[in-house]
């Protein structure tokens, strides 16, 4: 009877029919206390419907009763790693590989943890061992090939990511990340191929046609780069990194003038002075409630974590449900932003006024950078308008204009520093390449940095 239960309960979990899947365990359950194999499919069903917290429950039941069960193991990763508990997840991953060693799920999924928590080393050798499980998996020589070259190993990473092209040759990010692998290995004409090919696969993707451009100004083939800027710019105007990237070519050939007028530095980057306090009393006691607000939300920005930065986090709870600080800076933001709408040229060729959003919204995220902590330039891809807020001292400054180093220019393009003081807030495009400057002391930096967004 129970082995007829059980096989209804998986079916029913396999056709999303949870209340039955719940119905047909509690049967089991009821029949036999000690039946592992109800509580894990419980724990599965619970991770499903989004209850994370009574899937842990049923879950470490089912290991209680069963721990040599590599499937269970596995499982409580995955439902770790769901909530952000990396380490413990990796620990269970380990657990189910030592237990089932030719079990490739753990495999794939420590390695996805371990990248996660820049253990490299390990992760490689996990990967290499999933791909003596899976060889033809091209995900897994592709995630391979990411690890190998965060290490270094270029030569390794080139080879796996042209396998990895070979199993999947329609996966477009493999072509871009074997070209942008191939630049790295000073190959601009073979990555201007893989660029392509990735084009041919993804026209829409506006990040490969940045990488194109920069391939092919390496090549020295500048006229080419604006070209490939200006044509995917005709249907897609306010792409930031391809605004950016216009600027940068520009200037390289001989348009320094242009570029200047782009980037704005001196007219469209601006600071806006203390925040009036109101029922704070000052500007100190009102940033001392919002770093408080802010402190269950603040973690340290690492290169790594910096390079992640373009992705808009709007579901920061800082910015979806702020505190009573937090409300008034948002409301401060918001009036900022307006007058500086009302002070942009009236000039419709340049891209920021040609491309002012009919309606906005603000999405925003807290944080802080250590004393020491570097941060690559980066552009913003969804934003229109960009901004930061310094909540507590900070002894560095903010960098606009230099791009990264892997734009190989041999023009210098004009930048512009600025040193904001506690209580202050900086504006600028969000199309303009900037990172935060790190100063002498001992004195991180403790940010809101926001986006003026489309509001669709």
């Amino acid at each position: 009877m129970s082995k007829g239960l059980l096989a209804q309960a998986e079916e029913q979990f396999s056709a999303g029919r949870f209340d039955a899947v719940a119905d047909l365990c509690g049967e089991l359950i009821g029949a036999d206390s000690d039946c592992h194999q109800a509580y894990y499919l419980l724990g599965r069903t619970c991770l499903a419907l989004g209850r994370s917290d009574e899937a842990l429950e049923m879950i470490s039941r089912a290991l209680e009763i069963n721990p040599s069960a590599a499937p269970y193991h596995t499982e409580l990763g995955n439902l770790l790693a769901t909530t952000g508990d990396f380490e413990r997840a990796a620990g269970s991953y380990f657990e189910a590989i030592s237990l089932a060693p030719n079990f490739i799920d753990p495999h794939v999924n420590l390695g996805a943890v371990l990248q996660i928590l820049g253990r490299f080393e390990e992760c490689a050798i996990v990967y290499e061992k999933s791909i003596q499980l899976a060889p033809d998996a091209a995900t897994l020589h592709y995630n391979l090939a990411m690890v190998r070259q965060s290490l270094g190993d270029l030569d390794t990473a080139i080879a796996e990511y042209r396998t990895a092209s070979e199993l999947e040759p329609e996966w477009p990010e493999l072509h871009r990340s074997l070209g942008n692998a191939l630049l790295l290995a000073e190959d601009p004409e073979e990555a201007v191929e893989c660029f392509r090919k990735a084009i041919g696969l993804a026209s829409d993707e506006p990040g490969i046609h940045v990488d194109l451009a920069r391939a092919l100004l390496s090549l020295g083939d500048a006229n080419g780069a604006l070209a490939t800027c200006d044509a995917y710019m005709i249907s897609h105007p306010y792409y930031g990194p391809l605004v950016a990237a216009r600027a940068l070519i520009l200037n390289e050939i001989g348009h320094e003038e242009q570029a200047q007028r782009l980037l704005g530095l001196e007219t469209l980057v601006q600071t806006v002075g203390s925040i009036p306090p109101a029922t704070f009393g000052d500007i100190d006691t009102f940033n001392a409630a919002l770093i408080k607000e802010a402190e269950p939300f603040l973690s340290d920005v690492s290169l790594t974590k910096a390079l992640q930065l373009d992705e808009l986090q709007d579901t920061d709870l800082f910015f979806f449900r702020p505190g009573p600080a937090a409300s008034v800076l948002i409301q401060w933001i918001e009036q900022a932003v307006k007058e500086y709408i009302i002070r942009l040229p009236t000039d419709l060729s340049h891209p920021l006024v040609a491309n002012l959003p009919k309606r906005w919204r603000l999405v925003g995220r807290v944080g802080q950078f250590g004393a020491l902590a570097k941060q690559m330039a980066c552009s913003r891809s969804a934003g229109w308008l960009s901004g930061i807020y310094v909540a507590g001292a900070f002894e560095g400054c903010l960098s606009f204009g230099t791009p990264p180093p892997d734009w190989l220019c041999k023009s210098v393009l004009a930048s512009r520093m600025v040193a904001p003081k506690a209580g202050e807030m900086v504006l600028f495009p969000s199309y303009l390449y900037h990172r935060v400057v790190p100063g002498n002391g001992d004195k991180g930096l403790i940010y809101c940095a926001f986006d003026v967004v489309e509001q669709e």
